[in-house]
């Protein structure tokens, strides 16, 4: 049994062991402490060092593209710029760094012509993460993990009121830099507006599509840029680092203010034949052109004729000649002919007369007598002009919609499932949303129903509309149906309505459908029958631009709405008539998607500068 002293000598000795312990774990958490702090620390400061430098860095070049912008521009012979000095020796001129091509498309024509393709060179700073902060292209641009970038500084690149002022900013010099980087102007070409270059690089632009590709480490900071700054559309190759804007310029002429028009001086008019008489309407549509107004009213055409309302704006607009001189007698042109070439309305009795006024360009054949012998309003004259506007081709247009739908569109599920319309019972019924169809065939007798009450319709045909005889297209609701026809068929009519066809809804309301072509479409209304006319309410728009060969032949037809084509012909077989929707006045016929002004101005240079070092 251990004694009271032992146990104390036990005790004493457990205690002189337990100081120099406690203070050995003192002595060790406190080791393990200041390192874990000099650690962190460490780290934090080096966090900080990295962060004060990547500031000192996009600082510079912040600085760098600011007195770069000056030489560029003219408005400095040399400017000298401090580099950061941590590092200072890791700035370098990569002069083969990325590209940027400038294009304009003639979407009429479909031919493209490059503006410019160059190099844009760039200064580089790369630190040690391998992360870099770049001015290029008049910008300033910061590389991310993987292939991500963000923009620091933007680019020389000005985007206001449909102008594009796009002054590039390209960069030479030395491989490496020191210190100090000095800015010289080596040169600057102006390519557009340039018509020394080429005779089609003037503004302002029509009707044609202006691309912007950048080929760049930091494409996709350049494509955040292109998407906040522009109204185009931006498309990405993220295999080949490339982005690319599109911008399109505004088609004009968007309107239509007359009955029937090319606008250009590749079509005429030509009556071979009579007015189309239609029983339900009385003698009132014993005429070749005249208007009535679809706005604000469900009377259709008919019921304002028996109540005395219709107009006489069935205006008769061409490039080239309208020819009169094979109509019938007691039958009437309710508007002006005006014709950028010659108008003929022959000699004798026996031809139509005309309640308006006679434009003509070159003649008024067989003499300006004569023609003032078929005007019967005693306000209505002859007189001569300089000549007509032009319309620009849609071919780029119809073809981005065709192709657009194509990849996108709501036919699932409907009759439409397929790219055709089945018919049950003879009968179809599609609701609002967008189709695409090879072909649109309403057999004889059938009946398509476009019901717009949830919404617009647009359907992109990629080759031919026929309606049969007896067949209809019938639009409900308040929307609007555009129809986009491709015209790749092989037919000789892209659009056919055989007799007694009709495209139509309530109250003639002639804005409700629009049809849309290229500059070669070919229309025929009517299977050459007077007594079982053909009817189509809408809009037939498809400019024919400086060369095209479209036409629109009316052939025991009657047009409630306007025309605007090549050549329009009244066939003798069947007659015809237009009758002129004055709700067309107040109406933009192309869609805001198509027709809104994305750049009608472009003013564009390439400017050389060399940075080197002091």
């Amino acid at each position: 049994m251990r004694s009271p002293i032992d146990s104390e000598d036990g005790q004493r000795r457990q205690r002189a062991q337990s100081a120099p312990l406690g203070v050995a774990l003192m002595l060790a958490v406190m080791i393990v402490a200041t390192t874990t702090v000099v650690a962190l620390s460490a780290g934090a400061i080096t966090g900080t060092q990295s962060e004060l430098g990547t500031e000192r860095t996009q600082k510079a070049m912040t600085e760098l593209d600011s007195r770069t912008a000056l030489v560029a521009l003219g408005q400095s012979g040399v400017q000298q710029v401090s580099l950061s000095e941590r590092g200072s020796q890791q700035y370098r001129v990569e002069e083969g760094a990325g590209w940027m091509n400038l294009s304009y498309e003639n979407t009429t024509t479909g031919t493209q012509t490059t503006i410019y393709n160059e190099t844009m060179g760039a200064v580089v700073y790369e630190s040690e993460t391998d992360r870099t902060i770049a001015y290029q292209g008049g910008g300033v641009w910061q590389s991310g993990r993987g292939d991500r970038s963000v923009m620091i500084s933007p680019p020389e690149f000005h985007y206001r009121n449909a102008t594009l002022t796009l002054p590039l900013v390209t960069v030479q010099g030395e491989s490496s830099l020191d210190g100090k980087a000095v800015v010289t102007h080596n040169n600057t070409t102006r390519y557009f507006p340039n018509k020394k270059l080429n005779t089609q690089f003037q503004n302002p632009l029509n009707n044609g599509r202006v691309t912007v590709t950048v080929r760049s480490r930091y494409y996709r900071a350049w494509g955040a840029f292109f998407e906040t700054r522009t109204d185009g559309d931006v498309e990405y190759e993220h295999t080949n680092n490339v982005v690319t804007a599109e911008l399109v310029a505004p088609v004009d002429k968007q309107r239509l203010t007359s009955a029937t028009s090319s606008l250009s001086a590749s079509g005429g008019f030509t009556v071979n034949g009579g007015a189309t008489h239609n029983d339900t309407c009385g003698a009132a549509t014993d005429v070749y052109t005249d208007s009535y107004n679809s706005s604000g009213t469900t009377n259709d055409y008919c019921t304002q004729a028996s109540n005395g309302n219709l107009g006489d704006d069935g205006d008769v607009v061409y490039g080239r000649n309208i020819d009169i001189s094979g109509g019938a007698a007691g039958e009437d042109f309710n508007g002006d002919l005006v014709s950028g070439r010659s108008v003929v309305v022959g000699n004798g009795a026996g031809k139509p007369d005309v309640d308006g006024n006679i434009s003509y360009t070159d003649n008024c054949s067989p003499s300006v007598s004569d023609c003032q012998s078929r005007i019967v309003d005693p306000d209505g004259g002859v007189k001569q002009i300089s000549g007509v506007d032009q319309a620009a081709a849609i071919n780029g247009i119809v073809r981005d919609r065709l192709e657009t739908a194509a990849s996108d569109n709501d036919n699932a599920g409907t009759p439409a499932d397929g790219a055709s319309i089945d018919y049950t019972s003879g009968t179809a019924e599609l609701e609002d949303g967008t189709y695409y169809l090879t072909d649109l065939t309403v057999a004889s007798g059938d009946t398509l129903t476009l019901d717009t009450t949830g919404g617009d319709i647009v359907l992109a045909v990629q080759e031919n509309v026929e309606l049969g005889d007896g067949a209809t297209i019938e639009v409900e609701g308040p929307g609007t149906v555009s129809l986009y026809v491709g015209g790749t068929g092989g037919h000789t009519d892209h659009v056919f309505l055989d007799d007694d066809a009709a495209v139509t809804n309530l109250g003639d309301d002639a804005p409700q459908f629009r049809a849309y072509g290229r500059d070669n479409l070919t229309v025929t209304i009517g299977g050459g029958s007077s007594s079982h006319p053909a009817k189509y309410v809408g809009v037939i728009y498809a400019p024919p631009g400086v060369t095209g060969t479209g036409s629109v032949t009316i052939d025991g037809g009657l047009v409630y709405g306007g025309i605007l084509t090549g050549q329009t012909t009244i066939e003798n077989s069947g007659k015809g008539g237009i009758h002129y929707d004055e709700a067309l006045r107040t109406q933009n016929i192309l869609s805001r998607d198509d027709s809104v002004v994305k750049v009608t101005y472009i003013h564009a240079s390439v400017n050389q500068v060399n940075v080197t070092s002091t």
